[in-house]
């Protein structure tokens, strides 16, 4: 039984986009709720396995892509633009900050761990 979980969990991870690993994704793969999850990923942060980073999404009920992403908070302007809404001629494609949604992400830092 051991060893079937850890080949589904090997295969779960090798799946995942190593450049935007949600704490869902973790959450998901362990079985575990979603504060021992985002422990994991702080602790994968300060081991420096992981690198921190916010994905901020657009508003617009028929976009909702990622604006763009920032590694660290003070670095998100006070506005942003959703190039996909401008280009699509959206009437609202210019966005205050606060009102968009923050969704933090990490990125694997190649070469720091292998799986077995």
């Amino acid at each position: 039984m051991p060893f079937k979980f850890m080949n589904s969990l090997n295969d779960s991870i090798s799946e995942l986009d190593p450049d935007r690993i949600y704490v869902e994704n973790i959450r998901s793969i362990l079985k575990t709720n979603t504060r021992i999850a985002r422990f994991i990923c702080k602790l994968a942060v300060r081991k420096g396995y992981f690198e921190k980073y916010y994905a901020i999404s657009c508003k617009n009920e028929t976009c909702g892509r990622v604006i763009k992403s920032y590694q660290d908070k003070t670095e998100i302007p006070l506005e942003l633009v959703c190039q996909m809404c401008e280009e699509d001629g959206t009437l609202v494609y210019t966005f205050a900050t606060e009102n968009l949604i923050v969704t933090p992400y990490y990125k694997y830092i190649q070469g720091t761990y292998e799986l077995a």
